[in-house]
């Protein structure tokens, strides 16, 4: 994208506190609600596109609730997650200097950002009063700048001739950061621990990591790809959606070394019904004519 259509999209939508509840394995519902064209079958869904859905013992549970042959989006509204944890959506730009599919005035991405909630905030404020040195996050990368912090984001590329959405890459850095620091906290026995020029008791990491985090760390990679999910398609109405394949993000986001792990892209775009294709975007395919042919995966709503 060009910057004035990531502003163009972040003036258009609503401004203010944008919570999002989620839960574990709800994105099956949530992805069931956007592919839902009225009045439709349980049995015809077990055999659609979305059928691994139902391998998950608490979907099954859930349409079992509502004890009816047939579903439409109402009757989902009627599910609720299990156990949930409330976050807050911002969304943010990323000016494309490096890791993007595209480059020069295409290179810019929208930033999806999942960000922790006020019992975090205030957590923290009591232990990290300055927020520029919150040892748990890294200011290069595209994260909220407010007193919420973010937990995971994702960077989507998407070109409105086409009808068409990129997932770029999802990531956090906070869950790694604070499991390192405790685990070097305990490996050394200590009861403070320094990092980023700040002081924190091992009992306050121990307490953030077993208890405020619990859910977060089980959990953050569907959520995050749960709510870019329905950014694209319930807000900005992009039903053709791609993720990339660790080839394919390899190539097309010139990543040295080892890159993310693997699962990120494998395992979580399966997850989500994306299927392996030969296919590739087409504001891609335009920019990558002499390109080698590479995997794609893609969901279709």
């Amino acid at each position: 994208m060009q910057l004035h259509e990531v502003e163009e999209i972040r003036a258009c939508l609503p401004t203010g506190r944008t919570l999002f509840t989620y839960g574990k394995d709800w994105y099956a519902v949530e992805l069931l609600k956007l592919a839902l064209r009225g009045e439709t079958a349980v049995t015809a869904l077990k055999a659609s596109a979305f059928g691994r859905l139902f391998d998950k013992q608490r979907v099954r549970q859930w349409f079992g609730a509502l004890g009816k042959p047939s579903v439409t989006r109402a009757d989902l509204d009627l599910l609720w997650p299990d156990e949930t944890e409330n976050y807050r959506l911002t969304l943010d730009s990323f000016d494309g200097w490096t890791q993007t599919s595209r480059r020069g005035k295409q290179s810019w991405n929208l930033v999806l950002q999942l960000n922790l909630n006020g019992d975090d905030a205030r957590r923290l404020d009591k232990h990290l009063a300055n927020r520029d040195q919150d040892p748990f996050e890294w200011t290069c990368h595209p994260i909220h700048q407010g007193r919420h912090r973010t937990l995971a984001w994702a960077r989507i590329d998407l070109d409105w001739s086409t009808g068409e959405a990129l997932i770029e890459e999802i990531q956090n850095d906070r869950l790694r950061e604070v499991k390192d620091l405790l685990d070097y906290a305990r490996r050394k026995q200590l009861t403070r621990v320094r990092s980023c020029g700040v002081v924190l008791p091992t009992a306050f990491l121990v307490d953030y990591w077993e208890r405020r985090l619990r859910l977060s760390r089980t959990m953050w990679d569907e959520a995050m790809v749960c709510a870019a999910i329905r950014l694209i398609a319930g807000e900005l109405g992009l039903r053709r959606i791609w993720f990339h394949t660790p080839e394919s993000g390899q190539f097309y986001k010139d990543i040295g070394g080892s890159g993310p792990p693997r699962s990120i892209y494998t395992d979580l775009p399966r997850k989500f019904c994306f299927q392996r294709t030969a296919e590739m975007p087409a504001f891609l395919r335009r920019r990558h004519r002499k390109s080698k042919p590479m995997e794609f995966q893609l969901l279709e709503l």
